[in-house]
């Protein structure tokens, strides 16, 4: 048997290598125990080392600090530690995963003379900031939990999960909701510095259009030959991360089915960075439910109040591919949204789509380093596409003029393009991304017209990650 403080020196080996260059896996063993009764054969093992040369060139410091081929793409969260046992020995892991995204933005449309802006101001900041802590206490009992601390401290993930079978997996706590593989895939393992227009959790108008974190249960697993399906069905209280309790009876039902016909794919990416190039194809569709109940309301022709119950239903397709180098992306969004109080809140419905693609130029020093991208994407908000407008469907007016409700009820078209200088794959990247942004809503008792806004995006962004 393996003794304790020889793990610990393997653990330790591997912290250092991946404190000094950040790698691929996002992620580190720092300690882990074999099974009772496993013996290693031959000589043993022996912690990996990483030269200055293997550094700048990109490669990684041994085999076995490579990521694992098959990782869980929701069960992790993103990527966990690489095992120095072979698979299915170590009975208790702990591992630990960072990174960071300092960047530079600078928006046309922001004028220094103006109280009121709808842009923002030339600034350095931090997009995205995680630290994580994931490890499993017994081969049926896994937990991780996830932080983010860009400008405060957030709880993202905190969940336990319970690997049954490989097509049974069950997890009970707080995690993305399994909606849109964009949205699942981490924020380091991007091509470009934000997710679709229709991304993320409620807003500051309140506007919630694409799940993300809740607070719920899962079932999830693949199945099939090469991993040919994969599914997740969960339920949640709808109301979003950090909530104790649901708000009322009602919750948010959720499902995503992905198909892959050439087998699954490595890992939950985008891009062909470290990917071979044999071809890789997944399909995704996606389907949301959720009914909330605000407060009570007197429709018209009525004496008394009914409860104002607003009904959501969302669904939405995805594809990824990518071979020799080329990778391609499309996504397609549909909400219909319903409310009690039609008066007031008429029926909407918001339409997204996005396709975004990159190459790697396959120049002697520059293969699998310099990637070509670019994206177009498009989003309605609040509009009416299956049904006439009438009293009971119009375009919701925003509240106010201020530039976060201005923006979530606004018709939205970008155009993206960049460059991508990858060191060691997603671990270690600089993006640099020039988006054209059209958006235009007419603000209630405003001219025509006034809802242009020109707010062209320069970013560059930086991944560190361990």
């Amino acid at each position: 048997m393996v003794k304790r403080a020889a793990l610990w020196s393997i653990a330790l080996a591997g912290v250092s290598v991946g404190v000094t260059f950040p790698r691929e896996a996002s992620a580190v063993r720092v300690w882990e125990e074999a099974r009772a009764g496993w013996s290693p054969p031959g000589a043993g093992l022996s912690a990996g080392s990483l030269s200055l040369g293997a550094a700048l060139t990109g490669s990684t410091a041994s085999p076995d600090l490579l990521p694992p081929q098959f990782v869980p793409p929701l069960a992790s969260g993103g990527h966990v530690g690489a095992s120095r046992f072979p698979e299915g020995v170590a009975d208790r892991w702990l591992d630990v995963g960072f990174y960071t995204q300092p960047q530079f933005t600078f928006q046309s449309g922001y004028n220094t003379d103006s109280t009121s802006n709808f842009s923002l101001p030339p600034s350095v900041g931090m997009q995205r900031t995680r630290f994580v802590f994931h490890a499993q206490a017994h081969p049926l009992l896994q937990v991780r939990a996830e932080f983010n601390l860009s400008d405060r401290v957030d709880l993202l993930d905190a969940y336990a999960l319970v690997p049954i079978r490989r097509w049974l997996h069950v997890q009970l706590g707080q995690f993305r909701v399994p909606f849109s593989r964009q949205e699942l895939t981490s924020g380091s393992r991007m091509q470009f510095a934000d997710r679709q227009l229709w991304s993320g959790g409620a807003n500051v108008s309140g506007v919630r259009f694409l799940p993300s974190y809740d607070q719920g249960i899962m079932a999830w697993g693949w199945a099939g030959p090469r991993d040919l399906f994969e599914y997740y069905v969960g339920v949640f209280n709808g109301k979003g991360p950090n909530s104790p309790f649901n708000l009322d009876a009602f919750f948010l039902y959720a499902g995503r089915i992905a198909v892959n016909p050439l087998g699954r794919p490595r890992s939950l990416q985008e891009g062909a960075i470290n990917l071979s190039s044999a071809p890789t194809l997944a399909i995704g569709l996606n389907g949301a439910t959720q009914v909330r109940q605000v407060g009570l309301v007197t429709l018209p022709g009525d004496t008394s109040p009914v409860p104002n119950r607003i009904t959501v239903n969302s669904v939405g397709a995805d594809v990824f591919f990518a071979a020799h180098g080329a990778s391609a992306y499309g996504e397609v969004y549909f909400r219909d949204t319903r409310e009690t109080d039609t008066a007031s809140a008429p029926n909407t419905q918001s339409l997204g789509w996005l396709v975004q693609a990159g190459y790697f130029i396959p120049v002697t020093g520059l293969r699998n380093h310099l990637e070509v991208v670019a994206r177009v994407q498009s989003f309605d908000p609040s509009n009416c596409y299956s049904q006439s407008v009438g009293t009971d469907c119009g375009v919701r007016s925003p509240g106010s003029s201020s530039r976060e409700v201005y923006r979530d009820f606004m018709f939205a078209r970008a155009y993206t393009f960049g460059l991508t200088w990858y060191q060691l794959g997603h671990g270690f990247k600089v993006q640099a991304q020039y988006t054209i942004n059209t958006e235009h809503r007419d603000i209630a008792g405003r001219a025509v017209g006034s809802g242009v806004v020109d707010n062209d995006l320069f970013t560059l962004l930086l991944t560190g990650s361990l």
